[in-house]
């Protein structure tokens, strides 16, 4: 039993080590005022995407595979969008600056957040 226990953390912590590439994770709610599911599949959950930042590196995760992310300024304009049909780094403009809203749209799901560049 000790072995099986063993072997199950130690699977664990290789594939969370792999999972987290480095740099912040940004923390990403569901936006309730892009939502326009209809809300009857009840049966599964929603799952938040999983992005870092480091610096003008954004890389994708867990659960980014075909949404589209936006980052948009203050006055809710998109300045970047971007389609992730992989998992991977993302290089955003070196020419961005200040705080951003980040938005992760999965079908009809949108996730947002908040970066600093």
């Amino acid at each position: 039993m000790k072995k099986i226990f063993l072997l199950s953390f130690a699977l664990f912590v290789a594939t969370s080590t792999y999972a987290n590439p480095g740099g912040q994770p940004v923390p990403l709610t569901i936006d309730t005022t892009h939502h326009t599911g209809n809300g009857n599949n009840t049966r599964s959950p929603i799952v938040v995407p999983v992005l870092y930042i480091d610096g003008y590196t954004l890389t994708s995760g867990d659960y980014t595979l075909g949404s589209t992310i936006q980052l948009l300024d203050e006055d809710d304009n998109v300045v970047f969008s971007t389609y992730v049909a992989i998992e991977g780094d993302i290089q955003l403009p070196a020419t961005l600056s200040g705080t951003y809203t980040i938005e992760v749209i999965r079908g009809d799901i949108t996730f947002i957040g908040e970066i600093e560049l």
